[in-house]
């Protein structure tokens, strides 16, 4: 039943993201298909927690990471990709779970995508900073 869930879950992330990607084509259907996606997320966290659950209720020497990687990279990208730093917040959650997994068995370049997510959000905090006057041109302000 579970790795049936997970097959279903792999076409939500695909559908996740090609939603993402046509916001703003039709402003009139944008709230109602955020709030769609917005509710679809959240079940597929509590589907993706259950497969961790699962996974770990197992007991096996193996890390559930090594099952759920993708999906748990697949749902941080997603938070991420929404924007605003709450979801960007909870991405980087998701993806310390895999992190370690991601050190030890993923190439380079994934390592990478791992570390940008879990980021992500501190990289728009820095940038809303620099919006609001306390950049480093700032400082250069008040010393001249």
């Amino acid at each position: 039943v579970h790795f049936l869930n997970l097959s279903l879950m792999e076409e939500s992330l695909a559908s996740f993201h090609s939603t993402l990607m046509t916001i703003g084509e039709n402003p009139e259907e944008d709230v109602e298909t955020m709030e769609d996606l917005f509710t679809d997320i959240a079940e597929f966290a509590d589907g993706l927690q259950r497969a961790y659950t699962f996974a770990s209720s197992l007991q096996l020497k193996l890390d559930p990471a090594h099952w759920l990687f993708d999906y748990t990279v697949g749902l941080a990208r997603t938070l991420v990709g929404l924007g605003d730093e709450k979801s960007q917040k909870y991405g980087a959650d998701w993806i310390t779970r895999v992190e370690n997994y991601a050190q030890k068995f993923e190439a380079q370049d994934m390592q990478k995508v791992v570390k940008a997510i879990k980021d992500a959000w501190n990289r728009g905090q820095k940038h809303s900073d620099e919006k609001e006057g306390d950049g480093p041109d700032r400082k250069r302000r008040k010393n001249h």
